[in-house]
């Protein structure tokens, strides 16, 4: 993938730097907030090369890109520079309920990384000291340690760096502020178990804020307000000195007996609530995690969740929310391993094979893009799954000692009480989602040829003594009706009766087995003639012979025999779009009139590469 080249196309497409008021990514997505979302065309950016996916969220514009987007954004960034305008700024202070999940995604988004590997160091001392043999007190383990329990421990220094680019606030008042929560006089208040120090009559009671987050926000957004109305008081010569002076006096003292005591108890409330609705029943509540954990995903606000797990961690010392999610991604691991078996096309055993390596590392967006919402059954295996590893870790108490990705390769994070529930979750989450694509079958199954059908003055036997003709999809794409085709010479059928398809993709394969009758100086279509005789043009694109051939690259030559997929022009659909051509592809039977009828197998909707199209009835 050509990271510079996707970067400009999604620039194109989004309406350029000028339309951005806000971008920023996540672990697979490039996430935008947008001045005029008509300006969008969210197929077109579907379409493009290395793009798995788009979709609003709220008023969050979502492109998923997988494993690569840490590349894309920075060749973004480097043709844009950082983006982030007051506009969006004043969007972000209007109360949503939207908007709260948004911003908590947005901050801890950049921190996950740095807890995820110090989550699994964590669990490596645990493999070591309890199973190896190695001595805790050693020091190898404390260095160790350290590594592992420096980013938990310290976590409102990283928050309060990330907020402050959220909210575009002072990054070094942000720091201030996090370094006043983990003071020693407050720390070691708090060991002691100290009564509240005074401050102008005012208790500052010493609180439990290592490991935490939501007090530390809380603490940058109100900064975010203070600091410019000090900002524009101090006179300019004086500003470098004075703002941060006056801004830490009141600042420091506002935090530490107002607004970190708060959101402590905002803090403790959610997690109570969590956690009286999971005493409920561990059991319901497992599968409704476990089931649901890729809907949670697909939506992109999973990543919000996660400072309730944290909370979790800081008060209680462990979570069952992080081992109910990896039922989730263990449920897509199987599913993707029973496509990868059970598929009869070759295209989609390779996705599914791809997609099961992703999922079993923790990314989960190729999987859900690539099977779960392409084939039904996928999706119903994958909650159903999830629901029942789920369920177990619920309801024997599986646990994570630390804040680590959903994945099974953070299994030493869930060493410990109920380990066993998760390794058997595991199990059956992903042994389920296998079996159930196993047994349910794909709904590829569909696309088989349908029956012949009789035509109403025509005896069975007579239609039954040739055999119908099956034309297979040469791209995946949306189906478009040959009549909504905005060229009088395709939508009049003049050239012959079929349908079009608009490309997600521009490789463009034959059809069926057969020979190559048709090429042309401009290469922008190609023709081919069955064995039995139907002859098929496919033409890319509309009024694409002004190209003079520009984009496009044939694979064959005419006369060359072919098999069904085997590669026969190669396009470069971005470039096309670029010079303001329509990439809808009519597929027609030129000689149609030989035949009773070209009908389509489906007129709308998405189709396959190498499904059935096309029926010639004989």
């Amino acid at each position: 993938m050509d990271a510079k080249k996707l970067a400009g196309q999604i620039l194109k497409e989004v309406g350029g730097k000028e339309n951005i008021k806000e971008m920023f990514h996540c672990v697979t997505r490039l996430r935008f907030y947008l001045k005029d979302k008509s300006t969008v065309d969210l197929e077109k950016i579907k379409a493009l090369d290395g793009v798995l996916g788009a979709q609003y969220q709220a008023e969050q514009f979502q492109i998923i890109i997988g494993n690569e987007v840490n590349t894309v954004y920075d060749a973004v960034i480097a043709q844009t520079g950082f983006i982030h305008t007051e506009e969006t700024l004043e969007q972000k202070k209007k109360f949503r309920v939207t908007g709260i999940f948004e911003t908590m995604a947005a901050i801890l988004l950049p921190v996950i990384p740095a807890l995820a590997g110090a989550g699994m160091i964590k669990g490596l001392i645990t493999i070591l000291t309890s199973y190896c043999g190695v001595d805790a007190t050693s020091d190898a383990i404390q260095v160790l340690t350290i590594a592992g329990d420096c980013v938990f421990y310290f976590l409102p220094f990283l928050v309060a760096w990330s907020a402050s680019k959220r909210f575009k606030t002072d990054t070094a008042c942000s720091l201030a502020l996090a370094g006043a929560l983990l003071y020693p006089t407050m720390t070691a208040g708090l060991a002691e178990g100290a009564a509240p120090m005074i401050f102008l009559g005012l208790p500052v009671p010493f609180v439990k804020y290592a490991s935490s987050s939501i007090p530390i926000i809380l603490a940058v957004l109100v900064l975010s307000f203070v600091y410019p109305l000090i900002d524009k008081v101090v006179p300019k010569v004086l500003r470098l000195v004075f703002t941060p002076l006056f801004v830490l006096i009141i600042m420091v003292p506002l935090t530490l007996i107002g607004i970190a005591p708060l959101a402590n108890y905002i803090s403790k409330i959610l997690v109570m609530i969590v956690r009286f609705l999971y005493d409920l029943s561990p059991i319901i509540a497992g599968a409704i995690v476990g089931g649901t954990r890729l809907l949670v995903v697909l939506t992109g606000m999973h990543m919000s969740l996660s400072a309730i797990c944290l909370e979790n961690l800081n008060q209680f010392g462990w979570d069952f929310l992080l081992p109910m999610n990896t039922m989730g991604t263990l449920a897509l691991f199987g599913v993707c391993m029973g496509v990868m078996v059970r598929a009869k096309k070759s295209e989609n055993k390779s996705i599914g094979a791809s997609t099961a390596i992703s999922a079993f590392i923790g990314i989960t967006e190729p999987g859900i893009y690539g099977v779960i919402l392409k084939f039904k059954n996928a999706l119903i295996a994958a909650i159903i799954a999830g629901a029942a590893g789920g369920a177990i870790v619920g309801g024997f108490g599986g646990r994570a000692t630390s804040f680590v990705n959903s994945c099974i390769l953070s299994l030493p994070v869930f060493m410990g009480e109920g380990f066993w529930a998760v390794c058997l979750g595991m199990a059956v989450a992903a042994g389920a989602g296998f079996v159930l694509v196993m047994v349910m079958g794909l709904s590829e199954e569909k696309n088989e040829p349908k029956a012949e059908p009789k035509t109403q003055n025509q005896p069975a036997a007579a239609v039954g003594e040739k055999k119908n003709s099956v034309i297979y999809a040469p791209v995946t794409g949306t189906l478009i009706p040959l009549e909504q085709v905005k060229d009088v010479v395709f939508s009049s059928g003049t050239m012959g009766k079929g349908i079009a398809v608009d490309p997600e993709d521009g490789v463009i394969t034959a059809p069926f087995d057969g020979t190559v009758t048709a090429l042309y100086p401009t290469k922008h279509a190609v023709g081919i003639t069955s064995e039995d005789g139907v002859e098929c043009i496919i033409h890319v694109g509309v009024d694409t012979a002004n190209l003079q051939g520009k984009h496009f690259e044939v694979k064959v030559k005419e006369n060359q025999k072919v098999k069904a997929g085997d590669v026969l022009l190669e396009v470069d659909l971005a470039a096309i779009l670029k010079e303001g051509y329509s990439l809808v592809t009519p597929i027609l039977v030129t000689n149609s009139d030989e035949y009773l009828d070209v009908l389509p197998n489906e007129t709308e909707g998405m189709i396959a590469k190498s499904e059935v199209l096309l029926t010639v009835i004989k």
